[in-house]
């Protein structure tokens, strides 16, 4: 099966969506007392404030636009988020899941953490937690807490950082904030859908203290409960490897991550998704998902990219069939493969304008994700996004 190029229509043009971003520190928002921002300012805390909503429409004879958002579906007026952070950020010259920075290693410890709530329609819940608040069991948007962790930096090796919580996934080249970097595209690839939202556990990263002509290295290694999980349905955790590297002048980055566990889902309780397979003998079924990403930099300002992304996964078939009136592929049976690429072009026209274009093909061998069948997917989406203040983003796209 072939999906075809989706083109959409906004007010006459060939847009899928024209998306809006706003962020900036919470103080410019809500204007707090001078002496709050000084208690802030004295303990490093940081909070910020972000709102993104879209309006998509699609000449293809249905109302589905995905895969546009996390599983927001639907044309019309989308409201992603509308989200608040406090965060103490680390004194590190390692960021923890993005990679290795140049720069003096810190020679003193220190610790920070993340909170983050959001309402809206992005909602990557994580199963055994904000999705069983009642208030959302119903209606289209939903109130959750995507990341909370606390994290720490230790000055061994090259800089060490750990951090537990709920965080978004290290995994891909999209790792789930609406940010760019990692995503200057609205919509989400394939790869993305296919891959790891987030987890709850530890992750471990290291800059790895050599020479500097040899680049910049970084490992991660992270224990946690599998994929978009509080609670899991096996005593076994699920493992996290990473490997970074860095030219010595930042302008070429290379990632390879890796998920190792099983990630079987209960009888009955198929919320665990994207990739639902039961056994009826409670037998642990194994599945596996690897990420490569290139990251080029061209020019003295850095203001050309292309970044490269390869992804490969597999889980392992159960023996519980669906029930009628379920879409196929819905319970995976049989020994299941996924795997596929994408390529982005982006480049900064001025201070304020860049223009990406992204070609991705992915193949679902045996009809593995949940919401789709069985096939060949393709997608070509070419974005524009305009800044014309510091803190508003304005991204009209097509696929």
């Amino acid at each position: 099966m072939l999906l075809g190029f989706k083109r959409c229509m906004l007010f006459g043009a060939l847009l899928v969506v024209c998306s809006l971003t706003r962020a900036g520190p919470l103080e410019e928002w809500l204007v707090p007392a001078a002496s709050e921002l000084s208690w802030l300012d004295e303990h490093r805390i940081e909070l910020s404030a972000r709102v993104q909503a879209g309006l998509m429409h699609n000449d293809n004879g249905s109302d589905n636009v995905f895969p546009t958002g996390f599983f927001n579906i639907n044309e019309g007026f989308t409201l992603n988020r509308a989200e608040v952070l406090a965060e103490r950020s680390l004194r590190s010259s390692y960021k923890p899941r993005v990679g290795p920075f140049p720069g003096d290693t810190p020679d003193s410890w220190d610790w920070g953490f993340l909170i983050q709530g959001r309402y809206g329609e992005d909602f990557s819940r994580t199963y055994g937690f904000d999705d069983e608040w009642g208030i959302n069991q119903d209606g289209r948007r939903v109130w959750i807490l995507p990341q909370w962790f606390v994290k720490a930096y230790a000055p061994w090796g090259g800089g060490t950082t750990f951090q537990f919580g709920t965080w978004f996934t290290n995994i891909g080249n999209e790792i789930g904030a609406p940010v760019d970097p990692p995503s200057p595209f609205y919509s989400h690839s394939y790869a993305m859908l296919y891959g790891p939202s987030k987890h709850f556990g530890g992750l471990l990263s290291t800059s790895l203290p050599v020479g500097k002509k040899y680049g910049l290295w970084g490992v991660e290694v992270g224990i946690v409960q599998g994929w978009n999980n509080l609670q899991d349905n096996n005593s076994e955790k699920s493992l996290i490897t990473g490997l970074q590297w860095r030219s010595s002048d930042m302008k070429l980055w290379v990632d390879f991550e890796s998920i190792w566990g099983n990630e079987q889902s209960e009888d009955g309780i198929v919320d665990q998704r994207p990739f639902v397979a039961v056994s009826r003998h409670n037998d642990q079924l194994f599945r596996q998902f690897h990420s490569l990403t290139v990251t080029q930099w061209f020019g003295e300002e850095r203001d050309l990219r292309v970044v490269f992304n390869a992804v490969y996964g597999e889980q392992e078939g159960g023996d519980v069939v669906a029930g009628p009136g379920n879409p196929p592929g819905f319970l995976i049976v049989e020994d299941s493969q996924w795997y596929g690429w994408n390529i982005s072009l982006l480049t900064a026209v001025s201070e304020n304008l860049q223009l990406g274009v992204r070609a991705e093909w992915l193949k679902d061998k045996d009809g593995a994700y949940f919401l789709l069948p069985e096939g060949r997917y393709s997608a070509l989406t070419a974005s524009v996004a305009w800044y014309p203040q510091p803190w508003l983003r304005i991204r009209p796209e097509t696929l």
